[in-house]
């Protein structure tokens, strides 16, 4: 039997033409193992997506009963309880958020252009169509469809695309390590003074430019509640949300925040909003809302919102061929009712406080490794050629892709992302394993990253 399979072999368009893909044949909980009996740890959860792990039997079989009464009908033309039943749920668990409308998408990409779409057509109907114009972050991360790219703060994965890209306005992303406002290399007093300066320097780039741009062309400002892959898990600097609530406010801006990554019990609350008592206008769910199970993501805005769309247009302009289908409300629901049914964010509570404190006493410290950071059961690693002056490495080296080639070799699945450091430059690593990874398993997910760098480092 074949373990593995390279381009041109298969049918397969792989998306890295030049590596040796192993093929995997199931998984169960943190592990997955591919046909030659290989086990890997994965500590991403492939792309931050399987947060109740694999093989997970609860929830397939859920999803399998839906299916066998129906699986899809036209969200153009029907609902269906189970539809109804998740579309509850998820509104139930956004009420820190004030929002209790729901539509359900396949992917997240997808649900951060309805959103957009959503924050444009409500201005129309309010009365202000000359509000169009979207400000997101650099570095940032959206999606991969053409709108979602543009609205991403990064400008390698846009080259490419360039005459494709439509204008998106942009700020700084809060990443306390290569802040604007820390002038230091030591931990410390990098969060120290990220906390004491960082939010009053964003808050007044975002006041800049909408100045320069004019409030009245504004519709909406975009982010990431907590950066992702983008920074590695940095969070907001204290009042940063605070302030810039109030900005957009005052300028009659909407608030976008995309959970698509740091949503769904990732941060240690379902929404990682609710850790900074952010009510944005709209928000965005993805991967883990779906754990693996199929492609699912979620819109979620307030009712008022779509009253005023009622009494104008007399409806939400957008529909996508898979909107609100019964297979993807059981996807939802299976993943809402095993939160409540296993207490998953209190089992997380419990465990990722002593993941989290390892990965400083043991990571950090490491010769190539300039910043770790994380919340929750997501952390991110920053590489770095030297640690005093956080000097990147050169792109050309490929540290990431390599490191995460290198781990895989060990045993451990990690996500990469590059460029962050100025646009070109900059290596780091999220991990972002199951919610309901074990004590132990949080040890082995710490042991294993340890000795993948260290043998990398040599």
């Amino acid at each position: 039997m074949k373990h593995t399979i390279q381009y041109p072999e298969g049918n397969v368009l792989l998306r890295n033409l030049s590596k040796n893909y192993p093929i995997i044949s199931h998984g169960k909980d943190v592990y997955l193992f591919d046909q030659s009996g290989k086990k890997y740890f994965d500590a991403s959860g492939g792309a931050l997506v399987c947060n109740l792990g694999h093989g997970n039997e609860e929830l397939a079989h859920a999803v399998y009963e839906q299916m066998r009464k129906v699986a899809y009908v036209n969200g153009m033309q029907f609902t269906s309880s189970v539809m109804e039943e998740a579309a509850s749920l998820l509104a139930a668990k956004a009420a820190p958020l004030g929002l209790n409308k729901v539509l359900l998408l396949a992917s997240g990409s997808e649900a951060v252009e309805a959103a957009i779409k959503f924050a444009r057509q409500l201005w129309v109907d309010r009365g202000f169509p000359d509000k169009y114009k979207l400000i997101s972050r650099t570095p940032g991360y959206h999606g991969n469809t053409l709108y979602a790219l543009s609205a991403s703060g990064r400008p390698h994965y846009k080259k490419l695309y360039g005459p494709l890209i439509s204008p998106v306005l942009s700020v700084t992303t809060p990443y306390g390590y290569r802040s604007p406002v820390v002038n230091s290399s030591v931990p410390e007093e990098i969060l120290r003074e990220y906390h004491a300066l960082g939010a009053e320097y964003y808050a007044r780039e975002l006041e800049d430019l909408i100045a320069k741009e004019g409030a009245g062309s504004i519709s909406a400002f975009i982010f990431e509640t907590v950066s992702g892959s983008s920074t590695g898990a940095w969070v907001p600097p204290l009042a940063y949300f605070e302030r810039i609530t109030a900005i957009c406010k005052k300028n009659n801006i909407l608030l976008i925040a995309d959970e698509v990554m740091c949503g769904a019990g990732r941060t240690g609350r379902f929404f990682a909003a609710e850790h900074f008592d952010l009510k944005p206008d709209i928000a965005v769910l993805g991967k883990g809302i779906n754990a693996g199970l199929m492609p699912v993501a979620a819109v979620l805005v307030k009712e008022s919102d779509v009253d005023t769309m009622k009494k104008t247009s007399g409806a939400y302009v957008h529909a996508q061929t898979y909107m609100q289908s019964p297979s993807m409300g059981a996807t939802a629901l299976a993943v809402l009712k095993y939160f409540d049914r296993h207490q998953v964010l209190a089992h997380a509570a419990r465990v990722t406080p002593s993941w989290l404190n390892a990965l400083q006493t043991e990571i950090a410290p490491l010769s190539m490794v300039g910043s770790v950071t994380g919340i929750g059961s997501m952390a991110g690693v920053e590489f770095v050629e030297d640690k005093s002056t956080k000097k990147p490495f050169p792109i050309a080296k490929k540290i990431a892709q390599r490191f995460v080639a290198h781990a895989q070799d060990q045993g451990l699945i990690v996500w990469p992302n590059y460029g962050q450091a100025d646009g070109t430059n900059g290596d780091l690593i999220i991990l972002g394993p199951s919610l309901q990874m074990t004590e132990s398993q949080a040890q082995e997910c710490v042991a294993l990253l340890k000795h993948s760098i260290e043998t990398f480092q040599r």
